[in-house]
């Protein structure tokens, strides 16, 4: 008899032990549920618009913490490092992944393992022009050009225009909205 009141205890305490378990499980769900079902970041805050040769598209940027990816569902990757844009993939144009690197003042621009081009860079250059700022970057291989990135005066980031390979063709991401 004494066996069976300690079988029955034990249930007894595990189905209570269980039951606040479920509970806990199901507060833990609650504050799950709640999370998503909060109101969504409006993509349209983010949203930029990319031009790159005859290709144009609207990527979404997402801040990392080595700089800032852009884009879309439909597969465009660019990432900008705060400076220079670094990495792109565009799906809509040729669909090869370009990488552009910067050694001391010579920026190579890459497909795959394979150098296509290296350009002499200067400095980044500072203007001030009515509330906004420019940062221009003079570059040279045989023709010459400048990379330009404009703040905003809320000191975020406006444009950016960039020659990203070896056929000097610029891309330039534009802040919507």
């Amino acid at each position: 008899m004494m066996l069976l009141k300690h079988v029955i205890w034990l249930a007894s305490v595990m189905l209570l032990s269980g039951c606040q378990y479920v509970q806990i499980q199901s507060s833990q769900l609650s504050g799950l549920v709640a999370q998503f079902s909060r109101p969504k970041l409006e993509l349209v805050d983010n949203s930029w618009s990319v031009r790159y040769g005859d290709y144009q598209s609207v990527v979404y940027a997402v801040s990392l913490p080595e700089g800032t990816l852009f884009s879309n569902r439909a597969g465009d990757e660019i990432f900008f490092d705060g400076w220079s844009i670094r990495k792109f993939k565009l799906m809509g144009s040729r669909r090869a992944e370009y990488i552009i690197s910067d050694i001391a003042s010579e920026r190579t621009f890459l497909q795959g393992k394979r150098t296509l081009a290296a350009h002499s860079c200067l400095a980044w250059v500072r203007q001030q022009q009515s509330g906004k700022i420019q940062f221009s970057q003079s570059c040279e291989a045989g023709i010459a050009y400048s990379n330009s990135i404009l703040v905003a005066e809320d000191g975020s980031i406006s444009i950016i225009r960039q020659i990203v390979d070896n056929a000097y063709n610029a891309m330039t991401l534009t802040k919507l909205k």
